[in-house]
């Protein structure tokens, strides 16, 4: 019964690293639900891959799979706009962290009066 623990584990450490389970930003259930839903869709897929391809390839991970899919699934290209763009985007959320993170550190200094 201790060993069922550790694919257990593994399969969240999987799902958290590789697939995204960690990455959500959204506001309500209904969105975190959905979410999660898609992340144990993508977790069932890739452990029927690596059940299909277990003969042929047995050290096959979650993370060799997602690199198999990054690479032969169409994409829409983006220009160097859209990229720049992004990165726009991501910075100025960063940056916003940062800002938000510093002020809610400062504490308001209390003057003591006798």
């Amino acid at each position: 019964m201790q060993t069922q623990r550790f694919w257990i584990e593994r399969a969240f450490q999987d799902a958290k690293s590789e697939l995204g389970m960690a990455d959500y930003e959204v506001r309500g259930w209904k969105g975190w639900h959905h979410h999660m839903a898609l992340v144990c869709l993508a977790l069932v897929f890739t452990l029927k891959e690596r059940i299909a391809q277990a003969e042929s390839l047995p050290l096959l991970s979650v993370r060799d799979i997602v690199e198999l899919l990054e690479i032969y699934l169409p994409r829409r290209p983006q220009t160097p706009d859209e990229v720049l763009a992004a990165m726009g985007r991501r910075h100025q959320a960063r940056q916003k962290s940062i800002d938000f993170a510093q002020t809610k550190n400062k504490k308001p200094k209390t003057i003591l009066t006798k």
